[in-house]
């Protein structure tokens, strides 16, 4: 029995999940309401999750911090950009609705293909945010070739972020504590999941693109150091 509730012990490192998840969940959540802290907050989240999903030992709200203040200025830079596009093709669906008897029925198939692919563009860009350094016409270009390179993937991650949508249609307004505990991190969780293979398929050719440059960078350091020192010697 003692076992079971060791630090070590399955049941606990599930428990200790569950917490990491709600607390982070209530740490996103507020961001999420305060205006343009959006796209930080959410870059910050998936920094989190990433390190969870790949058992890396971090601090839950310090860790969500760092990557919060690292990727403000060009995170809410996409959430204005993300909010704005969301904006427009709400006002399109708007006119569509309002005028339904007179758009014609292919301008609607359109327009809901046109979304679908946005939106499952959009569920690569915070989470390319925090593992990648890359400027924002870059972030952009990679979440477009993640979206197709992990097609069935992204399937999934956008099925899994309607998830909070569907429970609170079946279960009404009695889901809503759970919402408020689980509802951002629990989906976003299961979507980590999905793209961390497809992230590391990436990250050692980035690895393996810098180390050539670093290591010419310290050789013609070290060059410089030895003609230095026979210089010096010279001299003397």
């Amino acid at each position: 029995m003692g076992k079971i509730f060791d630090l070590d012990s399955p049941v606990m490192r599930v428990l200790n999940r569950v917490a990491d998840l709600m607390i982070l969940n209530l740490v996103v959540l507020f961001f999420l309401i305060v205006p343009f802290t959006g796209g930080a907050a959410l870059t910050g989240m998936h920094y989190v999750l990433l390190k969870m999903v790949r058992d890396e030992e971090t601090y839950v709200v310090k860790g969500f911090w760092k990557s919060f203040k690292q990727n403000f200025k060009q995170a809410t830079l996409l959430w204005i950009l993300v909010m704005a596009v969301t904006a427009i093709l709400g006002v399109d669906f708007l006119w569509i609705r309002s005028n339904v008897d007179v758009v014609p029925r292919i301008y609607v198939y359109v327009m809901f293909g046109v979304s679908l692919i946005i939106y499952m563009v959009a569920q690569y860009i915070f989470p390319l945010q925090s593992r990648f350094e890359n400027p924002i016409k870059n972030t952009l270009k990679n979440s477009v070739m993640f979206a197709i390179l992990g097609l069935p993937r992204t399937l999934g991650m956008a099925v899994v972020s309607f998830l909070p949508l569907l429970l609170l249609y079946f279960f009404d307004m009695q889901i809503i504590p759970i919402l408020l505990l689980f509802g951002v991190t629990a989906p976003a969780y299961l979507q980590a999941l999905m793209y961390n293979g497809l992230f590391k398929r990436f990250e050692p050719k980035v690895e393996e693109e810098q180390k050539p440059q670093i290591d010419e960078e310290e050789d013609e350091e070290l060059q410089a150091a030895i003609k230095r020192l026979q210089e010096a010697r010279d001299k003397k």
